[in-house]
């Protein structure tokens, strides 16, 4: 389904439809495990909006995006286009890395980590050292410039990102939910205990947070 984020990848070229749709597809699967939260969602890269536009196409209500960057240009682009769909109530813009002390000293795990701002290897690790710890067990961790070239649409991907996400799959601090379009999804890695539980049923699995 068509949505603004869509007309905005089109026009500002920094996403894909598929990276749309995958965001919105994380987006689903964590308002149907916990349809009541106030998703938290952290947005590393402000680009055009169209990472914040993806995630408010599927949550109308109970979200907040903080979209991080280091250029205020940039913020100001997200900002109009959230303001553009009426959502600036459900989101907040920080220069530098100013909001991680929100969840560091009010104890918010996050729902969704989006990562798109530099796409060097270093800064990709980097970026996700520091977020990674602050993700929820049931959250998510979207990346994109994964993916291979899409030399049609002008589009092309960062080697560095792709090293920096297999390097943390190989050392289990990463697993992989989806890949599509751009974008690597997955979640962080968590030792998972079988156990048999009333409400999960024999045989499934519970992670501890």
């Amino acid at each position: 389904m068509s949505c603004p984020a869509h007309a905005l990848a089109v026009s500002r070229r920094f996403l894909v439809a598929e990276d749309v749709n995958l965001i919105r597809e994380l987006v689903r699967r964590l308002r149907k495990q916990e349809p009541r939260r106030v998703l938290q969602v952290v947005d590393i890269g402000a680009g055009s909006g169209t990472t914040a536009l993806s995630v408010f196409a599927e949550a109308s209500d109970r979200v907040l995006v903080r979209t991080i960057d280091h250029d205020a240009q940039a913020l100001a682009y997200s900002k109009l286009a959230v303001s553009n769909i009426g959502r600036l109530r459900d989101w907040r813009g920080f220069v530098g890395d100013s909001a991680r002390s929100i969840f560091e000293r009010g104890g918010q795990d996050i729902d969704l980590l989006l990562v798109d701002a530099e796409h060097t290897y270093k800064a990709v690790l980097a970026d996700l050292a520091a977020w990674l710890p602050l993700l929820r067990d049931s959250g998510f961790v979207w990346v994109h410039d994964y993916g291979d070239s899409l030399q049609a649409l002008g589009v092309r991907t960062s080697p560095g990102v792709k090293r920096a996400v297999n390097e943390l799959v190989r050392k289990r601090e990463l697993s992989v939910v989806k890949i599509a379009g751009l974008g690597w999804a997955g979640r962080r890695y968590v030792e998972q205990e079988e156990r048999v539980d009333a409400d999960l049923g024999p045989g499934r699995k519970r992670t501890t947070r």
